[in-house]
This record gives structure tokens, sequence and C-alpha cells, in this order.
């Protein structure tokens, strides 16, 4: 997986839009050869409202964190689009997590310890998607959980 950024010009002005995604091997319509192809797992968003760094390393720990199944030759696409539809259940708060305004970036301590705060947030998440359904993720109620994750 990695930060993807798609420049979209809309009429005069130019917007680029980051989301995380993953290259699959797959023909297309109409095409009989296989090319290497990006499937969006999820979206940050406008690029100017993300914490471009912070980004990357969600990235890196959706990749961690992302349930993992059986994959044979050839099955590369279906098994790619399974995982992101487990990880668009959590993206308005990997969005969240990433945006500037939260600046979570500058609550969390240096790494391994970050890295470790990050992939216990994404793995919580993931196990109860179905909370995100039911509330939207508070910018304070995620400073306390990190705080919480702090002092352990």
């Amino acid at each position: 997986m990695y930060l993807r950024k798609n420049k979209v010009r809309c009429g005069e002005t130019r917007r680029t839009y980051l989301s995380i995604a993953h290259n699959v091997w797959w023909a297309g319509e109409g095409s009989k050869k296989a090319q290497s192809r990006p499937i969006v797992v999820a979206s940050f968003g406008v690029e100017d409202q993300v914490d471009i760094d912070l980004a990357r390393e969600l990235v890196a720990a959706v990749e961690r964190c992302a349930p993992k199944f059986p994959v044979r030759r050839g099955d590369g696409k279906a098994a790619t689009v399974r995982v992101a539809q487990e990880i668009r259940k959590i993206e308005p708060y990997l969005k969240t997590l990433a945006s500037r305004k939260l600046g979570l970036a500058q609550h969390l301590p240096p790494e391994p310890e970050r890295s470790m705060i990050l992939d216990s947030l994404i793995r919580a998440k993931l196990a109860d998607p179905e909370l995100e359904a039911r509330e939207a993720p508070h910018e304070e109620s995620i400073l306390s959980n990190v705080r919480s994750h702090l002092l352990m």
C-alpha cells in the first residue's frame, strides 16, 4: 500500500487528493492483457487539509493492521477489494486522524511508540467498525484515546 496523490482540475483550479492505494495486476474491461492498476482502499481528502507525514504513517499502519485474506494466483484483485471494503468502514476515522485540524502528530511520541499507538488505534476501530456508524469521530475522543495509549 502507498499514499496516492491524484491531481484533479476543476475549471481553473487544481486540487490534489490523497488516498491509500494498492496496485494489483489484472486485465481491465475489454483488455486481455494484465496491467498493474491501483485500487483505492480509502481516501484522506484534499491535500491541503491533510498532515502528509502522518498520512504516510497511517498508510503503513493500515497495511500492518489490515485483515489478511488467503490469496491464490490471480485472486489479487478480489482480495484487495475485500480488504478495501473493510478499511472503508473506518475511512471517516482515518480522515480525522490525518487531518491538520486535529494535529495528532504533535501529540504522538517518536518512533517506535508512535507506530504502536497508530496500530492499536486502527486495530481497535477495525475490531468494532460499527462504532463509526453509531457516532462520528470527535476530535476530543480521539485525543483522549491517544492519551490513554500513552499512559499504558
